[in-house]
């Protein structure tokens, strides 16, 4: 895993840094980790074993100069929770998820007759446990559902992308200062989950051909 190069060039000559929920790949410059598993390599950084989505986090307010937080708030329980302690423990941070578009992309090449050789699908990440999305202001979380994953009206395949995606459409990043809006995006009932799921395909299709 590669890390941007600005986060690295802006964190270089931070006095404290958070790497929220980083064990597994921990930022090079953090100064900190915070996470419920041990780091998985050699780190020079302090370890708080501490679940993000219990709060608070054991830092006081506005302790760190910057948070990474990248590939977590789309794993856990309570991600809104997670991005305000974010805010209330540093002064700025980056964030980075699968993009919504990653998580309703079917990567693999032949999807009709992978289907008919009782393939299974290959759709986004079946353990994430949201889509998150970023409109400039809000990074919001719209629950995965089980129905998503047995219609194709609700996933695109590579063949009607005519394309594979670019790390720029797979991946949603964004830098934050002071603070960002976090929200919840609620569907109620099969028939508004359905038609979020085809106007985002018939949108997400438009921008891939480029029409």
């Amino acid at each position: 895993m590669s890390f941007p190069q600005e986060v690295l060039e802006r964190t270089r000559s931070c006095a404290r840094v958070l790497d929220a929920g980083g064990s597994f790949i921990p930022l090079p410059t953090a100064t900190h980790i915070i996470d419920i598993v041990p780091p998985q390599a050699q780190t020079k950084a302090e370890f708080v074993n501490h679940d993000i989505c219990r709060k608070p986090w054991p830092f006081a307010d506005k302790f760190f100069d910057f948070s990474y937080c990248s590939n977590t708030l789309e794993d856990i329980r309570d991600p809104i929770g997670a991005c305000e302690e974010l805010m209330r423990v540093s002064r700025a941070g980056f964030i980075a998820t699968p993009s919504r578009l990653r998580e309703t992309f079917h990567q693999k090449r032949g999807y009709f007759w992978r289907r008919l050789a009782g393939r299974p699908l290959r759709v986004g990440f079946g353990h994430h446990r949201w889509f998150c999305e970023w409109d400039g202001a809000t990074l919001s979380f719209l629950a995965k559902t089980s129905t998503f994953f047995y219609s194709p009206a609700h996933f695109i395949t590579r063949e009607e992308a005519g394309r594979d995606l670019t790390e720029a459409e797979a991946n949603l990043t964004f830098f934050w200062q002071d603070k960002f809006a976090a929200a919840e995006r609620v569907l109620v009932g099969v028939g508004e989950i359905e038609a979020d799921f085809i106007r985002f395909k018939a949108e997400a299709l438009r921008k891939l051909r480029g029409n």
